[in-house]
């Protein structure tokens, strides 16, 4: 599902920085206090599969595992979290603790190489806040999720495994208690057992992948009082390795995008159509001599073909719309914590599935203004098109992560809990929806429609379908395509994505482009004597999806296999372009609806103003 992320990413917003709600309800613990640390999951930047900690057959399990409840979210990001036998208390700082001693045989010991060789991270919480790596900049502290599973020397083609851990857990003083504001892992790979734990300068390395070996995982625990930061702000030493100008940049690039192609809407479109609205009938004379778009009178408003297909798709786009504002008013009140996992991908299921109603209302009413009859078919059409391709598409990569043992397979009752949610929440929504949107007034269209269609002559090379989606999709790429590299970056690579505040003005220049894009394209079309504009509307409005599938090519060529030749695989592969067509279509569902309606607008008001009968 990290489709769905990517999208709700793409449309959430908090201002131009990231603001949030840390929390309702904060921990303090008393010094002696027990706390708990969790284990989640292992997880690559270069290999799209993660899989939970304790399926991995080189690490130590503890004899009863206590797994918190997850929410929907959670389960769908491949969050495996359960209890570990870590032992933290807190104030008292504790040295080389072992926490069990196990031998691999050299199945184990190459499952542990290969992990350590596609640079697998690993995944702990403490108090809700990840281990993390440290690093020191300019700007201070800043954090990354995760610590190295181990090192890799491909000169000597040999992997070392880290065995131990060092957690600096940082805290802040409450009163009489502490709470803590973060969470540092520093691994290293120590052979020699708990003897070697005592001088890990001069202890060696521990090799696997070449034979049965012994480990014994040790760890220590310092706990750090921090003053430069409060709990309120503990999150913000992982949101900060964005860079503000490069995106500040990128909005005024777009701005500019804007400023001309508004410029060739309101210079050159609006005063084509003011010169040939100002003409009367003496002027006109034979209506043979008029321009282009004037002789569709007749034909501009003639329903489309499959209206049967297009209303629901339209339905379904306003409904992801619906659902991308509900997400932008959550997030900007900064609801969207990052300590609340899997809340991003959660509200936007349970929005989308309310939003149902939304969908049948408009579906309905285009269907009907269209002239279709019947309504019941018309909904259950809105209801399963879009959500049931999207989820079939899943279903099947499903089987394939299943068989790969990934975490990021859904498990069965999480499919049967959003067939029951489809079932008992949309399907009813956007049946009352449609019912009600039915039952609302058609449109009353400006112009009669004529009974004979007028046939469409030979189109210009520019408004050729791939021409058209190539020229069309161009701009709006343009506007967005720097944002979309942070975005792809925060889904393949588990980077947190909360510069949201930058995502809606991308989102905003980009719904103005798309609209200005699809009007100057419908207008050209109508020039030329296509009268068939409905779909073509919906096309030149998602044709930047092209671009947008075709740069998560780039980025999967020179991001996440950079470095690492030798870790493709058919199902890593397979996920993530299965991931990335996903993003596309659903990108193209919702620019394709900005321009649909954009041009909807426009037509009806330069035929309800040119007043031909």
């Amino acid at each position: 599902m990290r489709w769905a992320t990517a999208l709700l990413a793409l449309c959430a917003g908090s201002g131009a920085g990231a603001f949030y709600i840390p929390s309702l309800s904060p921990t303090t613990f008393k010094v002696g206090d027990v706390v708990p640390l969790f284990v989640n999951r292992v997880f690559s930047e270069h290999v799209p599969l993660p899989f939970a900690y304790y399926d991995l057959p080189f690490v130590c399990r503890p004899e009863t595992v206590h797994r918190p409840w997850l929410n929907l979210g959670e389960v769908l990001r491949g969050d495996r979290i359960a209890s570990s036998d870590y032992r933290l208390v807190m104030g008292h700082n504790s040295t080389c603790q072992v926490l069990c001693t196990k031998t691999l045989d050299a199945a184990a010991s190459r499952e542990a190489k290969r992990f350590v060789e596609q640079d697998y991270l690993v995944e702990w919480i403490v108090d809700k806040l990840p281990a993390a790596t440290a690093y020191r900049g300019a700007s201070g502290l800043s954090y990354k999720p995760g610590f190295r599973i181990g090192a890799y020397d491909r000169t000597k083609d040999r992997a070392y495994l880290n065995n131990h851990v060092d957690l600096h857990v940082r805290y802040e003083r409450h009163g009489d208690g502490r709470r803590i504001v973060g969470l540092e892992a520093y691994p290293r790979s120590v052979s020699g057992g708990v003897a070697a734990c005592a001088e890990l300068d001069r202890a060696e390395s521990l090799a696997v992948g070449n034979g049965e070996v012994r480990v014994t995982y040790t760890y220590s625990i310092s706990w750090v009082e921090d003053t430069g930061v409060t709990w309120s702000h503990r999150w913000d030493r992982y949101l900060s390795e964005g860079n503000a100008q490069v995106h500040w940049y990128a909005i005024f690039n777009s701005a500019i995008i804007i400023l001309l192609l508004s410029g060739v809407v309101v210079v050159i479109l609006m005063r084509m159509l003011n010169r040939d609205m100002a003409l009367d009938d003496e002027e006109l004379g034979d209506i043979e001599e008029t321009s282009g778009w004037k002789l569709l009178h007749g034909d501009v408003f003639r329903p489309p073909s499959l209206g049967g297909l297009l209303a629901p798709l339209l339905g379904t786009t306003v409904q992801v719309m619906y659902t991308f504002i509900a997400t932008i008013a959550l997030g900007t009140v900064g609801a969207l914590s990052p300590s609340h996992r899997g809340g991003l991908l959660t509200t936007g299921i349970v929005v989308f599935m309310l939003m149902g109603c939304v969908a049948g209302y408009y579906s309905g009413h285009l269907y009907r203004t269209w002239g279709g009859g019947n309504w019941f078919k018309n909904a259950v059409m809105t209801a399963v098109a879009a959500p049931m391709a999207a989820l079939g598409t899943e279903l099947v990569l499903n089987l394939f992560l299943w068989y790969r043992a990934s975490s990021a397979a859904m498990p069965f009752s999480t499919i049967m809990l959003m067939v029951v949610l489809w079932l008992l929440v949309e399907l009813p929504l956007t049946l009352l929806g449609g019912w009600l949107g039915f039952r609302r007034r058609p449109y009353s269209e400006p112009m009669r429609t004529n009974a004979i269609p007028r046939p469409v002559p030979p189109q210009p090379r520019y408004l050729q379908p791939v021409a058209g989606i190539l020229v069309a999709g161009a701009l709006p790429f343009a506007v967005i395509f720097v944002e979309l590299f942070f975005v792809l970056k925060s889904v393949w690579q588990d980077a947190f994505y909360y510069q949201y505040g930058f995502a809606v003005i991308a989102g905003l220049l980009l719904a103005l482009t798309v609209c200005e894009t699809t009007v100057i394209m419908v207008w050209l079309s109508l020039n030329a004597g296509q009268h068939r504009w409905w779909w073509r509307s919906f096309v030149f409005g998602a044709s930047s999806s092209v671009y947008i599938f075709a740069y998560s090519v780039f980025f999967y060529a020179t991001r996440l296999r950079a470095g690492m030749p030798d870790v493709a695989g058919f199902v890593p592969t397979l996920t993530f372009f299965v991931h990335s067509l996903l993003i596309a279509a659903a990108y193209a569902l919702c620019t394709g609806s900005m321009g649909f309606f954009a041009a909807y607008f426009f037509v009806r008001r330069i035929y309800d103003a040119a007043k031909l009968s």
